[in-house]
């Protein structure tokens, strides 16, 4: 992350030199990881290990998140994701910086460099007696949309030696500012590592930034790796990857939001959708390879709402990133009523099958429970105002009421960690009227509220201790106690700083960052109760408790009240449906024990009712 740095805060403003900080908005690198919030920490390296795997060695991180894929790597230190790399080879890098597995700084943390993340492969059959072939390739990026490490930070390639049990150094490169990804070549010909056991490890070393105000001291030294390939029969040009993949997935397909309450999207309809989507698609091989896409859009809950778009075929040429709008027609139509999940594939269906099946098709969920959001659930950075003269700071995000018959209930917030909770500070939470495209009249103000970073969900609800009737446009945001940095998660992959307007010296100013402010406001109606259509269930939280997690052969679900039927249904990060079970009675167990590590969802319905939704995380010893 930074040693003996400027600042690990990406500011785009003035630097940190100076003991005293001038007032302003911030904006720093991002201090822990939404995805890990609601996962039980666990060993950072397991004991035992699987038996030795055989060549060839891949992963290109497309298809496990937010975790290595427990059937390649031993440890789970690196953050699986597809928000920090910039112009990644494929979807998916792994990212390593200053945060441990559970999504906090390491506590051992210094301005000098230390040892901070690693990501150490599995044992490696690599008994190749005299073979000079054998290449270790891989993609690296430092920086990306992270924070860029120091010349004293450093990215490591260490190599193990199964006969004594050492490892040794076999490639290095020092911190700089952000670059495109490039390819490294390594070669491993030396007697100590041709062995069964062999394995290979990255590490980065990083630093705290001195920063005058520990709210500032953040997560910083960010590196991307992708497209790690081990193989013999290879040459030092090798570097020629057979292979088409996506690079994004669609992406949210509403107009202004990334989510929405359901019943006010139903007030749209289709006007609230877009009228297209974005195919974004690389081509790492030689050849020109044809493809003919389709774009499924699936109701979670719903089976009869579906929605299937045949496009045009294409080609794509040897070694093109190819980026282009394809349009559709649909306006998401289900039967149920307080809220709605679709997951939205996009598949390239390749004339002929490449190296890697799999990251050709990619699946993310279009999501209307009771929340506005412009953010998509990853923070790459952390906002705040800090300096001198911004303990009375006020920050307002602009949104639209598209229902007036709810009110607003509660807002969710996703605060990033800074070293030692530092940035754990009382805050006032405000609601403003619009006037003429700035916040107008306070309508509401709640005192008593500080950043919490650990819960069940990614986020931190906020619950209002009056319902609030808001108008057509409104602002959700603080006013500050101290002038210390409050760190709200910052979504720099979807812009509407336009609707983000701070004031430290009583003039509202819009936000010179570009990105989304991890603020989400809830709605409700309180003038009636909840209810679905026929046939529809409701959803009752926290009517089953499951145990362990993370889980790692067996799952064990308690219930508050004895169902007469229970359907469990387990789904993968990308969507993808990995389990369904169904019977007259409670399923107490499931067994997990065959599913590969990662991260889950699952849904627990009785015949009337959902008991249960959240994550669980799959770790086999």
């Amino acid at each position: 992350m930074t040693s003996g740095k400027t600042l690990i805060i990406l500011i785009l403003t003035a630097c940190l030199s100076v003991l005293q900080l001038s007032a302003q908005e911030r904006l720093t690198s991002v201090t822990s990881y939404p995805a890990l919030q609601n996962v039980t920490h666990f060993p950072l390296l397991k004991t035992g290990g699987p038996e030795s795997i055989e060549l060839p060695f891949l992963d290109d991180f497309s298809l496990a998140q937010p975790f290595p894929d427990a059937g390649k790597w031993m440890d789970q230190r690196a953050f699986i994701n597809n928000s920090f790399g910039l112009g990644q080879p494929t979807f998916g890098v792994a990212t390593l910086d200053m945060m441990d597995s559970a999504g906090i700084i390491y506590p051992d943390a210094t301005v000098s460099s230390f040892f901070a993340d690693a990501l150490t492969s599995a044992p490696i059959n690599l008994f190749y007696p005299g073979d000079t072939t054998l290449y270790l390739s891989f993609y690296c990026q430092p920086q990306g949309l992270g924070d860029a490490p120091e010349p004293d930070d450093s990215l490591v390639l260490e190599f193990y030696a199964p006969d004594n049990g050492r490892w040794y150094r076999a490639w290095s490169a020092p911190g700089t500012a952000v670059s495109d990804f490039r390819i490294v070549m390594v070669n491993i010909s030396d007697s100590r590592f041709l062995q069964d056991g062999f394995r290979f490890r990255f590490r980065n070393y990083a630093s705290l930034a001195p920063a005058p105000e520990p709210s500032l001291k953040v997560n910083a030294d960010h590196w991307n790796l992708d497209y790690i390939y081990l193989n013999h029969n290879r040459r030092y040009n090798d570097t020629i990857m057979p292979d088409v993949s996506l690079v994004q997935p669609v992406g949210s397909l509403l107009l202004n939001y990334t989510a929405m309450p359901w019943e006010h999207f139903r007030t749209l309809g289709i006007s609230g959708v877009k009228t297209f989507f974005q195919i974004h698609l690389r081509n790492s091989s030689i050849d020109r390879i044809g493809f003919e896409p389709t774009l499924n859009i699936q109701s979670v809950y719903d089976p009869a709402a579906k929605f299937t778009l045949g496009l045009p075929a294409d080609e794509v040429k040897a070694f093109e990133t190819l980026q282009y709008d394809a349009t559709f027609n649909y306006g998401f139509t289900s039967n149920e009523r307080d809220s709605a999940r679709f997951n939205v594939t996009l598949d390239l269906n390749q004339t002929n099958p490449d190296w890697i099946p799999g990251n050709d098709s990619l699946t993310v969920q279009q999501v209307f429970t009771n929340y506005y959001a412009y953010d998509d659930g990853s923070a790459e950075a952390g906002y705040g105002i800090t300096g001198e003269g911004t303990k009375a700071a006020k920050l307002a995000c602009r949104y639209q009421n598209l229902n007036d018959g709810d009110s607003l209930v509660a807002v969710n917030i996703y605060f990033n960690r800074s070293f030692a909770d530092a940035s754990r500070k009382y805050f006032q939470l405000a609601i403003w009227t619009d006037n003429n495209g700035k916040p107008g009249d306070l309508i509401h103000l709640q005192t008593g509220a500080i950043p919490k970073y650990n819960g069940i969900n990614e986020f931190q609800t906020i619950e209002l201790d009056t319902a609030q009737v808001v108008p057509s446009t409104y602002y959700v945001g603080w006013i500050q106690t101290t002038a210390d940095f409050l760190n709200v998660g910052f979504d720099r992959q979807n812009n509407h700083g336009q609707d983000i307007l701070y004031n430290i010296s009583g003039a509202w100013e819009v936000s010179s960052f570009e990105g989304s402010l991890m603020i989400r406001p809830v709605f409700a109606n309180k003038s009636r109760k909840s209810g679905t259509e026929p046939g529809v269930p409701v959803l009752f939280a926290d009517q089953a408790h499951l145990y362990p997690n993370p889980a790692s052969d067996r799952l064990y679900i308690d219930y508050t009240e004895q169902p007469s039927s229970t359907r469990i249904t387990l789904m993968d990060m990308q969507g993808r449906q990995v389990l369904d079970l169904q019977k007259p009675e409670a399923i107490r167990q499931i067994n997990v024990g065959d599913l590969p590590g990662g991260l889950y969802l699952i849904l627990i319905r009785s015949r009337s009712a959902i008991l249960a939704r959240q994550k669980i995380m799959i770790l086999h010893d």
